[in-house]
């Protein structure tokens, strides 16, 4: 196993229990789908990883379409509640800012980790890592947009950042 690949694991493994532990701590329901959301994101690619080295093929998982879809389905079903503050607090906030830099730094790993790669499909791993990560990111950036200064919050039906995959 390469370098990178174990210290991609253990990255995914830290997101899986900090996301958890966000889950449960945060007051705000919005956010405790959200940070419930990427603890399955995070498995799923602890799970890429292991499998790519172990020797797996995940041609089929680097296919498949990232969280998008399930976190824009989390805001809709919230839209209702979309003029108030849902409950959240420093702590909520904070959490937001510790993800966002979180999401930062796996990006720039991953993305670094692309350019670094020799094998063909730890590249395109590490390529489809990137992308999900700067996703995550934009999404946590959103989010703490909504709680800190809500009348300025994209809303998520009208195009927000997570259109695409």
């Amino acid at each position: 196993m390469t370098k990178a690949l174990s210290t991609a694991l253990k990255m995914e493994k830290d997101g899986m229990t900090f996301y958890k532990e966000a889950g449960k701590k945060t007051k705000n329901p919005l956010g405790k789908k959200m940070f419930l959301s990427f603890v399955e994101d995070e498995k799923r690619h602890y799970d890429m990883i292991s499998a790519l080295a172990k020797g797996m093929n995940i041609d089929k998982e680097l296919k498949q379409a990232g969280s998008a879809e399930r976190i824009r389905t989390i805001f809709e079903e919230a839209g209702k509640e979309m003029d108030t503050r849902l409950g959240s607090d420093l702590g909520d906030t904070e959490a937001l800012r510790f993800a966002v830099s979180m999401e930062d730094k796996g990006y720039h790993f991953y993305q670094d980790s692309a350019v670094q790669a020799k094998d063909a499909g730890e590249k395109a791993l590490f390529e489809k890592l990137a992308r999900e990560e700067s996703r995550h990111h934009e999404i946590l950036e959103n989010a703490l947009n909504y709680l800190e200064k809500s009348g300025e919050w994209f809303l998520w039906e009208e195009g927000g950042p997570i259109e695409g995959g």
